[in-house]
């Protein structure tokens, strides 16, 4: 899998889900059996619309449908999400993060002292990676725990185009995947950058 950098949001699993897959066959797949099971939740007419046929690949690849997801989130990141604005049906990456006092300017800074602030999972294994955030342990003082929602619109996105039928569950599959690498791509491209300027060593400095 690709790396974990600043900019990189998520990632794709495509060899984990192989090896998970049921039957070990070059065609069997995790995911498949996943999207087989919410194809209720596709209507008719988003099966040929890029973006719609995307938002629902996308929602069952990721938590909490699929855990560990196809789509693998950074440790780090709250949530990374494709949906469509109920204005325009334009597209959207909306990215949910944990932020930390120390992103924030120093004169606006609270104490530690005084109010706790996220810290490392220690617990949570992560094999690469920065370590998942928690609510402090100590509770025995008030914290004071920051959060960001960033929404970038996906305006100009070459979005894969879904057959809208398809015979066989294996090209169900190979839509899928492909609208999903495409996407993954995408959002580290769109969104990446700015949560880099918003948590973590460049947080702060847009």
């Amino acid at each position: 899998m690709t790396p974990w950098s600043s900019t990189t949001l998520v990632r794709v699993a495509d060899d984990y889900d192989r090896e998970m897959s049921d039957t070990n066959a070059p065609l069997d797949s995790r995911l498949g059996r996943y999207l087989a099971q919410h194809m209720d939740d596709l209507w008719d007419e988003d099966r040929t619309d890029p973006a719609a046929f995307l938002t629902w690949a996308w929602r069952v690849a990721t938590g909490p449908i699929m855990s560990p997801g196809y789509v693998r989130i950074r440790p780090d990141v709250g949530a990374v999400r494709l949906i469509q604005s109920q204005e325009d049906s334009r597209l959207l990456v909306e990215v949910e993060t944990p932020v930390q006092h120390g992103q924030l300017a120093p004169n606006v800074r609270p104490p530690y002292a005084v109010v706790r602030d996220w810290e490392t999972d220690r617990y949570a294994y992560s094999s690469d990676g920065p370590s998942p955030l928690q609510a402090p342990e100590d509770e025995s003082k008030p914290a004071l725990l920051l959060a960001a929602t960033l929404r970038v619109p996906a305006d100009g996105w070459a979005l894969h185009r879904p057959a809208g039928k398809w015979p066989v569950e294996e090209l169900l599959i190979d839509d899928a995947k492909q609208a999903l690498a495409v996407a993954v791509e995408a959002v580290n491209r769109a969104a990446g950058p700015m949560v880099a300027k918003l948590v973590g060593a460049e947080g702060g400095h847009w």
